[in-house]
């Protein structure tokens, strides 16, 4: 039996470029930001993926330090969504759909919300309603993958009914 050694290399796009592409954070996010907001920034798309229907997109989202409050959720009919935090952990809340009638509106009695540590990540399931991530601890950039263009084509968000908030609650603030 032998033994190899190798050495480490820095990761750069063209030490990696015969295996495939890097997703890096930009020098000038601003240059990049598709929304800045006072919730976030969001930089929707730092390369693509590609699957059997089309191209996937590789975005990185800073979610900002914010009350735990919401009034609205999303979901998309076409593609499913990976979030993955970096940072700091972040609190996700999800409702289910009864179908993908476009008329539906999500319940905010059958909202559950989800710590997702930064050794975790989640994909999100066609049609599922869904929020932006809470930052807990900090700032949180938090990596998105999802169909090109999904901001554009797929995005459908619903205000709860009677412009009712849902406050969600750490387990240590219980």
């Amino acid at each position: 039996m032998a033994v190899y050694h190798i050495n480490v290399k820095q990761l750069t796009p063209e030490a990696f470029a015969p295996y495939g592409t890097v997703v890096d954070w930009p020098k000038n996010p601003e240059d990049y930001y598709a929304f800045h907001t006072d919730r976030f920034d969001f930089i929707p798309k730092l390369g693509t993926l590609n699957c059997d229907s089309g191209h996937m997109a590789v975005g990185i989202a800073t979610h900002f330090l914010r009350p735990y409050r919401m009034g609205n959720m999303e979901r998309h009919y076409h593609t499913e969504e990976l979030m993955v935090p970096f940072e700091h952990p972040i609190v996700l809340a999800f409702a289910k759909n009864a179908g993908m009638d476009a008329a539906e509106e999500p319940d905010i009695r059958q909202v559950e919300a989800f710590l997702v540590n930064t050794d975790q990540g989640v994909v999100v399931n066609y049609g599922v309603w869904h929020w932006t991530p809470f930052s807990v601890g900090g700032n949180a950039r938090v990596l998105c993958i999802f169909a090109d263009k999904t901001g554009d084509d797929d995005c459908d968000i619903h205000a709860f009914a009677n412009g009712d908030i849902l406050e969600l609650h750490l387990p240590e603030e219980e």
